[in-house]
């Protein structure tokens, strides 16, 4: 039964998806160890960026603020020189001459050559002229040395309409002034009023410094070493237009239109760093700020391609999705021979249950290991061991159970034969010989004859009722276990001379024929055992019904037994063990010398 039972549970499942252990093992370990990769990959690769970019933004930071310094420092320098300038004995001479009438009898030698004066104009190329401007509205151009013209020159009346605006704002603010000029004047004019003795302004100094001074500055050759392939730094004005060359594109002083975000976040005075499109449209670490001198309305930014700031992160990711395919590869090497390793003792243990399921209990399973593995199959080989034995008990129980079912039927054949030849048999010989002796004899005679034998004959139909009655008493299909029992025990007590009495309560009229019967037949073994083996004087017996089960018990006066050797005794208590068990019920026995001997059944209806 239980091979049957367990084929066809493998048959059942075998219809849906299998999965072994050692599949979902392999699957277990090697998503543990992905998850573990994934893990310290990522926060090492996101560490490793935001590492990269705080390095990155604070080279550029650095840069910016570098350069920012310069520029200021620059035209800081500016002031002091234009101050220093305005202040000189050969422009204040120039001044003062310029403005006595016509102005045609200066001395256009007043600044010597390689003068103190002279050469901090014409030095280090920071200048492209100076304008000394009279209030007579004549101008003086003084040429550095740098340029392509060594002479001074008198221009007369002022041509020039910006210069002239220039001077009328230095005019106002009575101070030293800066100004940006236009989109097409790639220079920027820096100017002071010149003072006479009395606190009066008698003219202007003017000082046209060329844009190309802060490329110097701004594009230097060492930036591109700080920088690497794509960095730059530059100067955007308050129309949006460069103030500084771009290291992508020519002639982008006042030609190159930059608004990114930078830009714009800087003209709102802000300072900070991110990643934005530049005016190449190209993704940037960017880091910016606003310039801070009087009279420019200027930003700086400094930034590099995303991509090359990126490169060494991108390395990073590239070697740790090699590392992280080599331990994934590893990893499940691993796990599979673990897995086959874990899993070799379970299919073991299936394979011997699948020899148990076919009834081959001849099964022990080597101890390889210590741990539960190794107890779980020891607690196997003692399970196998228990089966076996139980197995060997059932088989013994059915063999005796057999038996007893023969012995039971041989004794009531026995008992059968018995009372057909003793009782049945001998009835009939003697009305077939008062037949005999009825056909011989005269009328009278004969009469008499005939009434004994018809007295005989009903007797013979009485005692092959009583026969049949004792094979199925009829009186359970027409009144019910009760009447049959309460029958059964008036009976007995007349035939034996024990005093036998039944009780009953609660009993449903609705119980089924086999239930009935079955309890009358264990009632009639038992009573036998009492008849038989007990001595009892008197026995009662007990039927009830309560909460859906069906209560039956049997006690008599005997000298009682050893109820632990119970299984040993003879075949009427097995046989109310077999009968009480087929209809699921539980039964008890108590025996002792002075109480006597007591049955209790229970059987759930």
């Amino acid at each position: 039964m239980s091979g049957g039972f367990f084929r066809s549970f493998v048959t059942e499942k075998s219809d849906m998806k299998s999965i072994s252990i050692t599949e979902k093992l392999i699957f277990y370990f090697v998503l543990i160890g992905l998850v573990g990769i994934i893990s310290v990959g990522s926060y090492s690769y996101f560490f490793a960026k935001k590492a990269l970019l705080n390095r990155t933004y604070d080279l550029l930071i650095s840069l910016r603020l570098e350069k920012n310094t310069r520029v200021e420092q620059f035209f800081t320098d500016r002031k002091k020189d234009i101050y220093v300038i305005s202040k000189s004995d050969e422009i204040v001479k120039l001044v003062d001459l310029s403005n006595l009438e016509n102005g045609t009898s200066i001395d256009m030698d007043l600044i010597k050559k390689d003068s103190p004066l002279d050469q901090l104009i014409s030095g280090d190329g920071y200048y492209q002229r100076l304008f000394v401007v009279t209030r007579k509205n004549f101008i003086y151009d003084l040429v550095p040395k740098q340029t392509d013209s060594n002479t001074d020159s008198l221009m007369g009346k002022i041509p020039y309409e910006k210069l002239e605006k220039f001077c009328k704002k230095l005019e106002i603010s009575r101070a030293t002034v800066i100004q940006d000029l236009s989109k097409t004047n790639q220079f920027i004019y820096i100017g002071t009023p010149v003072f006479d003795n009395k606190k009066t302004i008698s003219g202007f100094v003017v000082l046209e410094i060329p844009i190309n001074a802060l490329n110097k500055i701004m594009f230097e050759h060492s930036e591109n070493n700080r920088l690497g392939e794509t960095g730059e730094t530059y100067l955007v004005s308050d129309d949006y237009l460069m103030r500084s060359n771009s290291r992508f594109k020519g002639n982008a002083i006042l030609n190159i239109n930059v608004k990114s975000i930078s830009v714009l976040n800087a003209f709102k005075g802000k300072t900070g760093v991110g990643i934005v499109r530049d005016y190449r449209n190209i993704s940037c670490l960017s880091s910016y700020s606003k310039v801070n001198i009087e009279g420019l309305n200027w930003v700086i930014v400094a930034e590099i391609d995303e991509l090359e700031a990126m490169t060494p992160v991108y390395s990073i990711r590239n070697s740790i999705l090699l590392i992280s395919i080599i331990m994934a590869a590893g990893i499940f090497i691993l796990a599979f021979l673990l897995s086959i390793s874990i899993t070799a003792p379970l299919k073991r243990l299936r394979r011997a249950s699948e020899q148990i399921g076919e009834g081959d209990y001849n099964v022990h399973l080597k101890i390889s290991s210590l741990d539960e593995l190794g107890m779980l199959t020891a607690t196997f080989n003692d399970m196998v061991l228990r089966l076996k034995k139980q197995s060997e008990e059932i088989e013994e129980g059915k063999i005796k159970r057999v038996n007893s079912l023969l012995d039971g039927q041989e004794i009531e054949r026995q008992r059968l034969a018995r009372d057909l030849h003793d009782s049945l048999g001998q009835s009939i010989l003697t009305a077939n010989i008062k037949l005999e002796q009825a056909r011989n004899a005269d009328s009278v005679k004969s009469q008499q004859i005939i009434l004994e034998t018809q007295m005989l004959l009903k007797q013979i139909i009485q005692e092959i009722r009583n026969i049949s009655n004792d094979l199925m008493p009829s009186i359970l299909a027409s009144f019910g276990i009760e009447q049959g029992l309460r029958n059964f025990c008036r009976e007995t007590s007349k035939n034996t001379g024990i005093d036998l009495s039944f009780v009953s309560s609660n009993i449903p009229g609705s119980l089924i024929q086999g239930l009935q019967i079955y309890l009358f037949r264990i009632t009639q073994e038992a009573v036998s055992n009492v008849i038989r083996h007990s001595g009892a004087t008197a026995a009662v017996i007990s039927l009830s019904f309560d909460q859906n089960t069906i209560f039956l018990s049997i006690r008599d006066n005997g000298h009682g037994f050893d109820v632990t050797s119970v299984t040993n005794r003879g075949n009427g208590i097995l046989n109310i063990k077999e009968r009480v068990k087929a209809v699921r019920g539980a039964c008890t026995f108590s025996s002792s010398a002075e109480n006597g001997t007591f049955i209790e059944i229970s059987i759930p209806v």
